[in-house]
């Protein structure tokens, strides 16, 4: 049989392997509806790409892991009922990873991460990457999101001829057992593997009594790697962070050779268009860049209050902390040196906070709590939960954070959307997004800007970055009206998701050598 010319091919399939996903188009399938697994700015890009290469036209496909317990309480559906919509419905393009290890996990990183790790690859590697392949002839792109969708998924596909791009959305790796791959062949994959020693020290080769490094692995065998922000992939590459456990030297080790190979790029995250505020279902008034932005985060700021518990009062500044409640990236422990002195001392600010802990530890659920209780009604903490953190944005100022490093943030993106400034510290993502908040009145040539910096990972360095931003927020509220506007319409301009979904395309018919259609 003759080869297929280049120009007549026939489409090139894009598979997305991801551990969770924000709300998914129904174009993709029926069950689309019903799937939903987000634990962060991951899922919602997932999303994203979902929605923006099935309107293209691209076929699309998504394979995650799934969360049956959580789906279910999501869709309000019992056991039968949920048994009944999987065993009736053809899931065509979303592939959901099933097992009894993931069954009551409430994110895919609940749990042993490791275990969870380990399921979802050796599913990947047996089964799903050959029957989506085959059926577009072997015309299949993988897109591996994160390292627990990594590991052995990339060295299978790569070994296999499969191009692979994969999106570094954090640096954290899982040092996976090779025991825990009972099943798949991991000796025709040796080649490909990065493996490390428990203790830390990190091997190319000789497996034996080693862990594979999924995400050094997911590296090794990317045809391109793409970060989600400019700066983060700097200070990886700069050796950034050197004296602080947080950029795996495998990890950085594999970034650096993409990178000077040229195989690094860099794509920003764009927010989904469900989340502007204008399309926000959760809101108590929704509102858009061209109607009264105050008054209607007014009305919004009353209804968290009422939720939240915050003492109600419509002219408060609300700063809002919409992130997990991380020491070890997040900077939590910096919010909690500060939260209640900075109440005291500006009486007209209010601080909401609205995340969870990291994995099984409510250490911090616990210390912010308590702060929440001590304030009376100044400080309110409260478990994420979806539609409550999205009114939190239409309620807010500011959104801010005290990350020590970011790959991208999103909750800057969102803030800026909502019409609220953003305060962070100046760092990865972050550099890249907030520009400091100048007013021509105050003698700069033009408004520019949208939020507040700050330098120092420490209390004293939040608290500088907040003070900045509450004398704006002080100021008359025609020249708040103003900036809010400029700052959303800005936003839409600047994180378009069309723009998003344009650069990945291009990425992928790079990896295609053409497009994708022909």
């Amino acid at each position: 049989m003759a080869p297929e010319s280049a120009n007549h091919r026939g489409k090139t399939a894009v598979l997305l392997i991801a551990p969770e996903t924000g709300r998914l188009p129904e174009d993709m399938c029926t069950l689309a509806g019903y799937i939903s697994g987000k634990s962060g700015g991951l899922g919602d890009v997932v999303s994203a790409l979902c929605v923006g290469l099935t309107e293209r036209g691209i076929e699309c496909h998504l394979a995650t892991i799934n969360l049956k317990k959580r789906f279910q309480k999501e869709n309000r559906m019992d056991e039968a009922e949920w048994r009944a919509l999987r065993h009736s419905m053809d899931p065509e393009k979303i592939h959901l990873v099933s097992s009894s290890i993931f069954n009551d996990l409430s994110s895919a990183y609940a749990g042993n991460p490791l275990c969870n790790a380990a399921e979802f690859q050796k599913v990947m590697v047996n089964h799903l990457i050959k029957e989506i392949r085959s059926k577009n002839k072997g015309r299949l792109i993988l897109h591996s999101h994160d390292w627990m969708a990594g590991g052995v998924i990339t060295a299978y596909a790569r070994s296999r001829g499969c191009p692979v791009l994969h999106t570094v959305h954090n640096v954290h790796t899982g040092y996976i057992p090779q025991e825990m791959f009972y099943g798949v062949d991991l000796d025709d994959l040796a080649n490909y593997l990065y493996f490390a020693e428990d203790r830390g020290e990190y091997f190319a080769e000789d497996r034996r009594g080693k862990c594979i490094d999924s995400h050094a692995t997911a590296i090794k065998n990317a045809n391109l790697i793409n970060f989600v922000g400019k700066r983060f992939l700097h200070e990886v590459v700069e050796d950034h962070f050197a004296d602080r456990p947080i950029i795996p030297p495998a990890v950085r080790n594999e970034v650096r050779e993409k990178y000077y190979h040229g195989a690094a790029l860099t794509i920003i995250n764009a927010p989904s268009p469900v989340l502007y505020p204008e399309s926000c279902d959760y809101l108590a008034e929704k509102y858009g860049p061209e109607e009264e932005i105050l008054a209607a985060k007014r009305v919004n700021l009353v209804a968290f209050q009422k939720r939240t518990g915050l003492i109600e009062d419509p002219n408060a500044i609300l700063f809002y902390w919409p992130s997990r409640l991380d020491p070890m990236q997040k900077g939590v422990e910096l919010l909690e040196e500060i939260a209640q002195r900075f109440v005291i001392e500006h009486g007209d600010v209010q601080i909401a906070i609205v995340g969870d802990g990291v994995g099984g530890d409510k250490t911090h659920e616990e210390i912010i709590g308590r702060i929440a209780w001590a304030s009376g009604g100044k400080i309110t903490y409260q478990h994420f939960e979806e539609g409550l953190a999205m009114l939190g944005y239409a309620a807010a100022n500011d959104v801010f954070g005290a990350s020590l490093y970011e790959p991208c943030g999103q909750i800057d993106q969102v803030g800026n959307l909502f019409g609220a400034t953003a305060t962070n510290r100046d760092t990865g993502g972050y550099h890249d997004k907030i520009k400091e908040l100048r007013l021509r009145m105050d003698g700069t040539e033009r408004d520019e800007g949208n939020g507040f910096l700050f330098r120092d990972y420490d209390s004293g360095g939040l608290w500088y970055g907040l003070e900045k931003s509450v004398h704006f927020h002080r100021r008359a509220p025609e020249v708040r009206e103003e900036q809010a506007k400029r700052i959303m319409k800005e936003a839409r301009e600047k994180y378009s998701i069309k723009k998003m979904i344009d650069e990945y395309i291009g990425v992928y018919e790079k990896l295609n050598r053409g497009s994708l259609l022909s």
